[in-house]
């Protein structure tokens, strides 16, 4: 199990500084994936050991235990999605004879679940299944020291503490990132990068709110909470810096969770508001204090005055070059809306609509700043609902929630993805899709943790 335990620090190491470049997210991917893989192979082959009848008087194994029904009920309508999304994807890339990346980008989503079923399940959380042990005897404990521990309701509560503390740690470095680094600089774009950071914070942030006995059974103390607090208000403090305005919508979400696990509504929303009315008149003074350029301060201001302009859009700006595109793209999908055109030739569309030199602040674009229609375009109508499916996965994760906190997580990650979705064709993005997937594994394993002390909540 030493080979297990060092993928799984090196995935964790990497995913702490995966803002600071556009690869290391990926490299924190292929360790996890690493880890997952030697895992399900080592403990596979000890559970005949392990796991074999032992016969005398005894009781079932006296650790709490996660049936894998109980896991494949919450996961199946999600993983049909994912899955189904990853055939369309596979189908048109061949069709196309290229075009991979979104295969790989969607890839790493799909596969989020099943291997958070496999560390949960696979690796041992049943490590007592199938044997009548009596309580505290010497083969139960061979059996637990078989499976190197992983399958015991301790250490798979270590686990997502693990990932747990290094999502928020990740928020620290971003908001170092932030501070440091102009928007232009940010790895992989700033939109990606900054909606990565706010799905860290839609997953903590119930944590933090929850109320006592209905997170899952992490540290229960006010440094605990005090810890991931700190953690969500680095996030949000990079998320405004990055000024993307599409990861925004995470803070008024932040509002939503504060009223929903109150127990004092009113007070509570009514606070949140004028919070809110506060910050965006703050932010709007502060543009305006600033001199008149291309783009001034945070970019509040900007927004008010292109959205004022949405009849005559200016494809110089951000908001009106993403409506030209959004108008090619849809002219382009009821062209071709079987097959789509491909990615060269949606390519060549973006740049013909917004030339290169249209925008000189940002790089050449290539895509059509909305996944759902870049998808649209690259692969037709089979490509949009490949893109819907995956947007749709959070929720079908929250309708078969095992308790309040992990519904709001679920909800949470479906909200700031779908919303992310709609002004950025994010899922081209490896450092995004990375922490897509990781948000997912961190809810399954939270949640599954809590199931195997006995801890649902519904």
């Amino acid at each position: 199990m030493r080979a297990f335990k060092l993928l799984m620090a090196l995935a964790l190491l990497c995913t702490v500084v995966g803002p600071l470049r556009s690869d290391l997210p990926s490299w924190a991917w292929s360790w996890w994936l690493l880890a997952a893989v030697v895992g399900c192979a080592v403990l596979m082959a000890s559970s005949k050991t392990a796991c074999a009848p032992h016969h005398g008087a005894g009781a079932s194994a006296a650790e709490p235990r996660l049936h894998s029904q109980d896991l494949r009920h919450r996961l199946g309508p999600a993983l049909a999605m994912l899955g189904a999304a990853g055939v369309i994807d596979l189908l048109m890339c061949l069709w196309h004879g290229g075009g991979w990346d979104i295969l790989r980008q969607d890839g790493k989503v799909v596969l989020a679940l099943p291997m958070a079923w496999a560390v949960v399940v696979v690796l041992g959380l049943k490590h007592g299944h199938g044997a009548q042990v009596a309580p505290g005897s010497t083969t139960m404990k061979g059996a637990a020291g078989a499976a190197g521990g992983v399958g015991s309701p301790g250490q798979t509560a270590a686990l997502h503490e693990a990932l747990c503390w290094a999502l928020g740690l990740q928020m620290a470095v971003a908001l170092a990132v932030a501070l440091c680094w102009p928007r232009a600089w940010l790895p992989a774009t700033s939109i990606p990068w900054a909606t990565a950071v706010a799905l860290n914070m839609a997953v903590l942030a119930p944590l933090v709110l929850a109320p006592r006995g209905d997170a899952p059974p992490f540290p229960e103390g006010r440094a605990w909470r005090i810890g991931l607090g700190l953690a969500v208000l680095a996030g949000a403090v990079a998320v405004v810096l990055s000024r993307s305005r599409a990861a925004w919508l995470v803070l008024p979400w932040l509002g939503v969770l504060a009223v929903v696990f109150s127990p004092r509504r009113l007070p509570t929303a009514a606070a949140a508001g004028a919070l809110g009315a506060m910050a965006l008149a703050a932010g709007l003074w502060y543009d305006s204090q600033q001199a008149a350029q291309v783009e001034r301060g945070i970019r509040l201001l900007d927004l008010a005055q292109e959205l004022a302009q949405l009849g005559q859009p200016d494809a110089s700006t951000s908001v009106g070059s993403r409506l030209v595109l959004w108008e090619a793209a849809w002219n382009s999908l009821w062209a071709h809306p079987w097959t789509g055109i491909g990615v060269d030739q949606r390519i060549a569309l973006v740049q013909a609509v917004v030339p290169p030199e249209t925008l000189r602040d940002v790089a050449p674009l290539v895509h059509v700043h909305q996944q759902f229609l870049n998808q649209a375009v690259d692969h037709g109508l089979p490509g949009l609902m490949a893109a819907l499916l995956c947007a749709a996965a959070p929720f079908a994760l929250a309708w078969r929630a095992g308790s309040r906190t992990m519904r709001w997580q679920c909800l949470g990650v479906g909200v700031v993805h779908g919303v992310g979705l709609l002004f950025n064709a994010n899922m081209t993005h490896g450092t995004y899709a990375v922490n897509m997937a990781l948000s997912l594994m961190a809810i399954i394993w939270m949640q599954a943790s809590a199931d195997a002390v006995g801890g649902q909540h519904g």
